[in-house]
């Protein structure tokens, strides 16, 4: 399935679509909102097609920029309504219990966004939806985090017929930040007024949405056999399509996808495909790209995500990456990006010299 815009991972334009509509309202302009994306204002008659995660987060970074007030994402959240989540949105809504609808959602969320690794968890006491980001700049991730649990929130509200009811859930977040004109370094309050019993929990290892099992067990008023079958074979085929090679380039990403953590060569590449190396560089080709080009966006990719996401040392990332020593790694680095992996890791998560 192709793609508008710059990033391994995938976003459906549903979410930015509504993003750019939500920033209209608050007065900031599309184009100012889309600088450095790479994406034109077309992209608002473009619903359901597919966007590199760097172009989309670049978006909710620029949109962070004009409102640092983390409760945008909740009140975005909120937009994110059932039917902003397509099929899946469809079969989660129709599901015989909340636990089969997330189920779906954890099986099909690939089809919406590829950034999030989601897990739960099951107590006799409460349910749990941890959300780790796997990928882009930390403040825009954590953004598009907490705009997803507060839309689940609000749908397990309207799924079971008790928006108004104030059940006490609450959402971890991880880190301080700006709330409400202030902050907040620890502590939680209310998520929102609209969302009765919700609350936020600041400085958390993990993010993650906690609900009481006790809400969670009856059948739901809207289970329909019929649209769940009907959604289930419909985000299926939208995942095979996401999934499925469309490309040489696409074959050879998938490749070192797969690959053990060593830099990859065209011969070893071309085996696995079952081609020559003379084959694979000449298809390439055609494609307008090399094995090199396509190796080292591979490679530059993997370790931005490490550099943003925790605090290994660049040593042990540059090991891990197949990496002989870490100067080979920076000076690699430093040619695609401009910076050392220091100086990204350090621009990746807001901190100064």
């Amino acid at each position: 399935m192709s793609q508008l815009g710059q990033g391994q991972f995938r976003i459906n334009s549903d979410y930015l679509i509504l993003l750019l509509e939500f920033g209209s309202e608050l007065g900031f302009r599309h184009s100012d909102l889309l600088a450095s994306s790479g994406l034109t204002l077309d992209v608002l008659m473009r619903p359901g097609v597919l966007i590199g995660h760097e172009s989309f987060l670049q978006v909710v970074e620029n949109f962070q920029k004009m409102d640092g007030d983390l409760r945008r994402a909740v009140e975005y959240g909120k937009r994110m309504s059932l039917s902003k989540h397509g099929a899946l949105g469809v079969a989660a809504r129709h599901s015989r219990t909340t636990d089969e609808a997330a189920t779906r959602v954890t099986a099909f969320m690939e089809t919406r966004a590829e950034i999030f690794d989601i897990r739960r968890e099951r107590s006799e006491q409460q349910r749990t939806l941890y959300v780790t980001a796997v990928a882009g700049p930390k403040a825009a991730a954590e953004f598009m985090a907490l705009a997803y649990l507060t839309s689940i929130d609000q749908i397990l509200r309207q799924m079971l017929g008790s928006k108004d009811q104030a059940i006490e859930s609450f959402i971890d977040f991880p880190g301080a930040c700006h709330w409400a004109g202030e902050n907040h370094t620890s502590g939680r309050q209310g998520l929102d007024d609209e969302l009765p019993g919700a609350e936020i929990v600041f400085a958390q290892p993990v993010m993650r949405l906690v609900w009481p099992s006790r809400y969670l067990n009856d059948l739901l008023p809207l289970f329909d056999q019929d649209l769940v079958s009907m959604a289930d074979q419909a985000c299926a085929g939208e995942l095979e399509s996401i999934r499925k090679p469309q490309t040489t380039k696409d074959l050879v990403e998938q490749t070192l996808k797969q690959g053990a953590n060593t830099i990859a060569n065209i011969e070893s590449v071309a085996s696995v495909l079952n081609m020559s190396s003379a084959t694979l560089k000449r298809k390439l080709k055609a494609e307008n790209t090399s094995f090199r080009e396509v190796r080292d966006q591979h490679l530059y990719q993997k370790a931005r995500l490490a550099l943003a996401a925790g605090n290994d040392a660049i040593e042990l990332i540059a090991d891990q990456l197949g990496y002989s020593d870490a100067s080979n790694f920076a000076k690699a680095f430093k040619s695609w990006s401009g910076m050392t992996p220091r100086e990204y890791r350090q621009q990746a998560n807001g901190l100064a010299e």
